[in-house]
């Protein structure tokens, strides 16, 4: 089963530069210098990551399959994670969220379009980046997944099927709705590396990285140690608990915690 790790943006030394700004999105956006260490001790183990299709069409121990993507769409994507990926000779998956297109932070339309050229997989990250999405009614997230598909695919000029969904607020509704605007495959958030299945759809977890995650657990993850992934499953259901009892709540304490530490930054 495929290990996926998730990364969002790679910053230079401001980190409302590149994706959304605040603290809440900060927690999750690397120094260019860490993230080139992280690269280099994904280097260092036995698995080189591969993309979507290869693992799809791949005969190979799918235990050894690692995937790389990275969701939101900042500009950061185009300006440092492709030409990083690139000199490890990878390439990797980026979900765009399409509502923020060409706006201050993000990529533009030809960026993306530069993206797939160099062999990149792009996918939808919905249109808007609803704040809970597994809370919206299932037309609202038809609407999100098929207006974003439908934008991608004519940037690019071919079908979008792939996607992830934003917040880690994942639900059945949402895979269902994904499926009906002719999704694939889907990313969660949820650390695990079991595919399941919803009406034709294949929906993978992730493995989550943010900006205090050591680069010995990036590693450890990458090269499948049962204690690392079984201690992201743990957290995350923790934490998964914690999101649903919270609802808006666990929403805006928690923005206002991390708020708090990026302005002590």
């Amino acid at each position: 089963m495929p290990r996926v790790l998730t990364y969002h943006d790679v910053v230079e030394a401001d980190f409302d530069t590149s994706g959304f700004p605040g603290g809440g999105p900060a927690h999750y956006k690397l120094p260019k210098d860490e993230f080139t260490r992280h690269l280099g001790a994904i280097a260092a183990t036995s698995v080189s990551p591969i993309l979507l299709p290869e693992f799809r069409a791949s005969d190979a121990n799918e235990t050894e399959a690692l995937l790389i993507t990275f969701d939101d769409g900042g500009v950061s994507a185009a300006d440092v994670i492709a030409d990083a990926l690139e000199q490890q000779g990878w390439r990797g998956h980026f979900f765009i969220v399409t509502d923020y297109i060409g706006r201050h932070g993000f990529m533009t339309a030809a960026q993306v379009r530069d993206l797939a050229h160099r062999g990149h997989i792009i996918g939808t990250h919905s249109c808007s980046h609803p704040a809970r999405m597994s809370a919206c009614p299932p037309q609202k997230l038809l609407d999100e997944w098929q207006r974003s598909r439908e934008i991608l695919s004519d940037i690019l000029e071919t079908p979008v099927t792939a996607g992830s969904v934003p917040g880690g607020y994942y639900s059945h509704n949402v895979a269902v709705a994904a499926a009906a605007s002719g999704l694939t495959d889907l990313f969660t958030s949820e650390p695990s590396t079991h595919v399941t299945t919803v009406n034709g759809l294949h929906v993978y977890g992730r493995f989550s990285v943010h900006r205090h995650t050591p680069i010995s657990r990036v590693a450890a993850i990458a090269s499948g140690r049962r204690f690392a992934l079984l201690r992201e499953a743990v957290v995350w259901n923790l934490k998964k608990v914690l999101k649903v009892t919270g609802g808006r709540t666990y929403l805006k304490l928690r923005k206002l915690i991390l708020n708090n530490h990026h302005r002590c930054l």
